[in-house]
């Protein structure tokens, strides 16, 4: 049997475990990624629903304003023009109470100048008791004096009359007056009332306006919120898909790591039912072909656990040596000086280590615990290399020990209890 194959396959093995084991833990990560961005691509989606409905809110909110502020100004434009129609009416009311106070000043002053004259007349008629007379007394006949007196007592009648017309005209004039002053008044009341109502539907316009203007900053602000959100949604969807690709690129690696391994499995098996059967082999009654003789430089090998014994010869078990050590942990040593060619690990029976001590003698210690030396290390005969108990399957105070020579161009396996 070649010993280095035997250790390069294990070796290849081995990377191929631990290469199984970075690559599932790359699909982990990437899968928890991919978790953590459908999650957030879920929230932003989430956020997007919201900001709809919240935006669909208030722009029935902006239409229900802008309705109320077409509205009131429909309504202050109507007021507006009563206003002016108001405006109108009064102006020619007070137009009219001019005119009337014109006239009533008029007609003040034409009965002030008749009482004027009737006060003369009756101041003269006074001065002069029978003065009215007078006019009689020159009458030059009896048909004159009744002409005259007729006259005088028509003139008089008519100044009566005259005044009484005036009086009844100035009062009428003065009705009128205070009519038209009450109905101003009303009017007035009316235009300011309106005016009132015209600068209370005013500030609620104004109200209504700066509440509008705050919701269409808000609707503006949900809409710029929006965009950055449907942005943010665009890039986590196509961080998702770039994930899930390697996701599944990462998972097909896996599969054939998987598939490596199964066939690694596979040929541990038959390399271990090749074993069973060089052991069976090994149990039947054969020649037994005496080792060579070691190197001369090399000498006889020191036995690999001090104060151990051989449990299990060559031959019986494998082309190896069991070696019981005095307590479960047991020191091993190395059996002659050389260097440290190879480290394997495997689960089962802990870690391997190989020394080549020269081109045609090398050894192998197994079922070590964590070794205490490097490969490529240089060990001198009897340095420490590790302690027993590495393994599951080989007990934790026993030591598998190899010795292996080359003779011609052929690597074998020998019995090491011809060397110590």
């Amino acid at each position: 049997m070649r010993l280095w194959p035997l250790l390069l396959l294990a070796l290849s093995l081995l990377g191929l475990a631990q290469d199984l084991k970075a690559q599932e833990e790359v699909v982990r990560r990437l899968e928890a990624q991919t978790a953590r961005a459908r999650a957030l691509e879920e929230e932003a989606a989430r956020r997007i629903q919201t900001l709809n409905r919240e935006l669909g809110r208030l722009s029935q909110r902006v239409k229900g304003l802008l309705e109320e502020k077409a509205r009131l100004e429909g309504e202050i434009a109507r007021l507006e023009g009563e206003r002016a129609r108001l405006r109108q009416e009064i102006g020619r009311l007070k137009e009219a109470v001019r005119e009337t106070e014109g006239r009533i000043a008029k007609l003040g002053k034409d009965l002030e100048n008749l009482k004027a004259r009737l006060q003369a007349l009756m101041g003269s008629l006074h001065r002069e008791k029978a003065g009215r007379y007078l006019p009689l007394l020159r009458a030059q006949s009896f048909a004159d004096l009744a002409v005259r007196a007729r006259w005088v007592g028509y003139l008089s009648r008519q100044d009566a009359a005259l005044v009484r017309t005036f009086q009844a005209t100035l009062k009428a004039l003065r009705e009128e007056r205070e009519r038209l002053s009450l109905l101003l008044a009303d009017l007035s009341q009316k235009e300011r009332s309106l005016a009132q109502t015209q600068a209370t539907l005013e500030r609620e316009r104004r109200g209504l306006e700066a509440t509008l203007a705050a919701l269409q900053r808000e609707e503006e602000g949900k809409r710029a919120l929006l965009r950055d959100t449907l942005q943010e949604r665009q890039r986590l969807q196509a961080e998702l898909a770039a994930l899930q690709a390697r996701v599944l690129a990462e998972r097909a690696r896996l599969l054939e790591l998987k598939r490596q391994e199964e066939e690694r499995r596979r040929q541990e098996e038959a390399r271990r039912r090749e074993e069973a059967a060089r052991r069976q082999a090994a149990l039947r009654p054969q020649v037994v072909v005496p080792p060579p003789p070691l190197p001369a430089q090399v000498g006889r090998l020191a036995f690999p656990v001090p104060g151990g014994r051989v449990l299990v010869p060559y031959g019986r078990e494998g082309p190896f040596q069991v070696i019981q050590g005095p307590a479960p942990g047991s020191p091993v040593q190395a059996a002659a000086e050389g260097y440290v060619a190879g480290i394997l690990y495997l689960p089962n029976l802990g870690y391997t280590v190989m020394l080549v001590h020269t081109e045609t003698l090398s050894t192998v210690y197994t079922n070590l615990q964590e070794p205490l030396v490097q490969e490529g290390q240089k060990v001198e005969r009897g340095q420490l290399l590790g302690y027993t108990g590495g393994g599951l399957l080989i007990r934790p105070e026993e030591l598998e020990f190899r010795v292996a020579v080359r003779v011609g161009s052929e690597t074998r396996f020998v019995d090491p209890a011809a060397y110590y």
